[in-house]
Order: structure tokens, then sequence, then C-alpha cells
């Protein structure tokens, strides 16, 4: 068997592993976003929805990859 969990008991309620994934993605691409605005960089971007999709993906693949598989 592997060592990754199928399920996330809280209580009763079981959830999907996928839910901290997205919700650590979704923090992520808060801060990278955020940090982009204070330095200013976020000027040179054109369309900014579409980046902070991006940053989201690749977080989620990044944790996909070395952190808990999915």
């Amino acid at each position: 068997m592997s060592s990754v969990p199928h399920e996330l008991a809280w209580g009763d309620v079981l959830f999907s592993p996928v839910l901290p994934v997205f919700a650590l993605a979704l923090l992520g691409a808060w801060l990278s976003v955020g940090l982009l605005n204070k330095l200013r960089l976020s000027r040179y971007i054109m369309f900014p929805s579409v980046t902070f999709l991006a940053l989201m993906a690749t977080y989620i693949m990044l944790m996909n990859a070395f952190w808990l598989r999915i």
C-alpha cells in the first residue's frame, strides 16, 4: 500500500487530499501576486488573472511532484 492518504479525516467528515493542496496553492499565488504588486512588477503583466491561474497551477504541480502526490 502507498503511504499517501486517500482521504483526510476531520472528525466524521472526509476531505479529498486535493483540498489542502488547492488551499496552499491559492495562498501561495496570493502571496506571489502581492509581492509582484509591492515590487511594481505587475505593471509588465498583460493578463493578471491568467498569471494568477498560472502561478496557482505551478504551485499545484510543484506540490504534486515534491510533497503530496494527488
